[in-house]
Formats: structure tokens, C-alpha cells, sequence
């Protein structure tokens, strides 16, 4: 197994947990106070991961950074917009679909071409996203709750794909620069609409446990993406909702649905044709 894809499955199983204790959190918090916690403890510890690594500061791969992580945020605002006005089961699949799809593309643009083996585990992938990403169930628009997990999972895309510009030589410095900014734009939000800031109680702790694991989560993203080629990696580490899937059934006691197990399943076979196809 390639440096690469082992930051990327890890990046996938970290992700995966840091938005199990997310949920977790959201149960007793509004959501965009669970990103803003969560965002905000990855923040204060951040400046540990430039000891990790050798990393420079160069202006050009700043601005990556930031813009990465505005585009982040943006896509978290998207997500929990289309959930609150549509069914997760239409927004959750375009949403991880097109966040796997732009970095795929963006290669395809630049004339990357994965081997055949990785490319059939790169399709793979994006249906294990769909099968375990699909809840029945809910009411709303149709038509918004589209539009808004379009939106949501091209600006997810476009931060896997702007982290993927970065110089090796930067190290974990944007990612840094991606949760400062990431912050800043969620302070402004907060005192705008004058909402809760931060988590509290056991809501809290779940909120800070996401923020730790994100932060491990997105530096191992960096890392695997200056390693490897983008379309291949953004797979492999967009494979996190099969995780959270899975640590629900096994603590929160939710029950798997059939397409969800065989979405398990596609993604295992994913991430091995992807390792095999180099």
C-alpha cells in the first residue's frame, strides 16, 4: 500500500468518527454550533501539527489554505441547509458523490489518468457512497434539497481539490490556515444571527472529540494528498460516511439497511482496487 492511500483511509476512518461524535453532539446542539466548537478546538491545536512536519510558509499555498477552508465551511452551511429543508436521503448521496466526483474531474482536466484497476475502484467508491449514504424517510423539497446537495458536495470537492494544490514543501501549514479561516467565518455567522457560539454540557465534550479527530482527519488528508494523485486519495478518504455508518449501528444502536451493508462491502473492494491499481 502506497504512503498515500494509507493517509487517505486514514483521513476516512478519522473523518468518519469525528462526525459520529458530531451527531452525537447535534442531538442536544444546533448544528452549525457543533461546527463552530469543533472548528475552534481544531484551531487552538493546529499550530502542533506544523511540529509534526517540516512546513514553510509560502504565500502562495496561504492562500490555498484559506480559500479551502472558506469552501469547506460553505459546504457544511449547504449540507445542514438541505437537511433542514429536504430528506437526508436526497441530499446526503449528491452531496458525497460530488464531493468525489470534482476532484476526479479536476484530474481528468489536467490530464491525470489513474490505471484502469484504480479508476474501476475510483467508480466503486462513489457508489458505496451512495448505498451508504441513503436514508428513507422525511419530507421537504424535492427540488431544494437537490439543488442544495449539489451545492454542498461541489464546494466539499473544491476544498479536497484546492488542498490537493498545495506544495509538498508547505507540509501541514495550510491546513492550519484552512481552520483558522474556516473559524473566522463561522464567528462572523454566529454573531450575525447572535446564535449559541459554543456547545455546552455533554454536547460540549462530543463537539470537542469531533474537533480533535477532524483535525488529525484533515492533516492526514494534506499529507496523502501531497503524496499521491488527487482523484484516487479524495476517493479513498471520502469513503468516511461508510464509517460513521458504521460506528451508529455499533453504539447508537441504528439498524444497517440492506444497501447499506452492501455499500460496506463496495467500499472494502473500493479502497483494494484503488491499493491494487497503484
Amino acid at each position: 500500500m502506497s504512503a498515500a492511500l494509507a493517509f487517505a483511509i486514514a483521513a476516512a476512518l478519522l473523518l468518519g468518527a469525528s462526525d459520529f461524535f458530531a451527531a452525537r453532539s447535534a442531538r442536544t446542539t444546533p448544528a452549525l454550533t457543533v461546527t463552530r466548537t469543533a472548528v475552534a478546538v481544531s484551531t487552538l491545536l493546529s499550530p502542533m501539527l506544523l511540529l509534526l512536519v517540516d512546513s514553510q510558509w509560502i504565500g502562495r499555498d496561504v492562500v490555498i489554505g484559506a480559500l479551502s477552508g472558506l469552501s469547506m465551511i460553505t459546504g457544511l452551511m449547504l449540507l445542514y441547509r438541505g437537511y433542514a429543508v429536504a430528506r437526508m436521503g436526497i441530499v446526503a448521496p449528491l452531496s458525497s458523490v460530488l464531493l468525489a466526483a470534482v476532484p476526479i474531474v479536476w484530474d481528468v482536466i489536467n490530464g491525470v489518468r489513474p490505471s484502469g484497476v484504480a479508476s474501476a475502484g475510483m467508480a466503486l467508491g462513489v457508489v458505496a457512497l451512495v448505498l451508504t449514504s441513503y436514508t428513507p424517510g422525511g419530507v421537504g423539497s424535492v427540488r431544494q434539497g437537490a439543488l442544495l446537495g449539489v451545492g454542498s458536495g461541489v464546494a466539499f470537492g473544491i476544498a479536497f481539490t484546492l488542498m490537493g494544490e498545495a506544495s509538498r514543501a508547505a507540509g501541514l501549514m495550510p491546513v492550519v490556515v484552512q481552520r483558522a479561516t474556516g473559524f473566522g467565518l463561522l464567528a462572523v455567522i454566529g454573531f450575525v444571527r447572535r446564535d449559541q457560539f459554543f456547545a455546552t454540557g455533554i454536547g460540549l465534550r462530543n463537539a470537542m472529540g469531533a474537533g480533535v479527530l477532524g483535525l488529525v482527519a484533515i492533516g492526514s488528508l494534506q499529507l496523502g494528498l501531497q503524496r499521491g494523485q488527487l482523484g484516487p486519495v479524495s476517493v479513498a478518504s471520502s469513503q468516511f460516511a461508510t464509517v460513521a455508518v458504521v460506528l451508529s449501528v455499533l453504539f447508537n444502536r441504528e439498524r444497517m439497511r440492506w444497501w447499506q451493508g452492501l455499500g460496506v462491502g463496495a467500499t472494502a473492494v473500493a479502497v483494494a482496487l484503488i491499493a491494487a491499481g497503484g
